[in-house]
């Protein structure tokens, strides 16, 4: 797991890159299991192994959660 600062930095450097993505719906920052630790979450609408490969080749495995979420809607 990262500092907060470190997980907002990667989203900032990859954050546009990875929702340019087929399948990717969304990018956030959640918090992870203890206190200090936070975790870039990628939403994606289909979690296959392609989607999978794409996202940690452009972001790595370090402190990235990827949720299948399927796609947000504006209401």
């Amino acid at each position: 797991m990262a500092r907060k600062t470190d997980v907002e930095q990667l989203k900032r450097s990859h954050g546009r890159r990875l929702l340019k993505m087929p399948g990717v719906c969304g990018v956030g920052i959640e918090r992870g299991p203890r206190a200090d630790d936070y975790v870039l979450v990628v939403h994606v609408s289909d979690d296959d192994e392609q989607t999978r490969a794409a996202v940690m080749k452009e972001v790595g495995p370090e402190s990235v959660r990827i949720v299948k979420s399927g796609p947000f809607r504006k209401q």
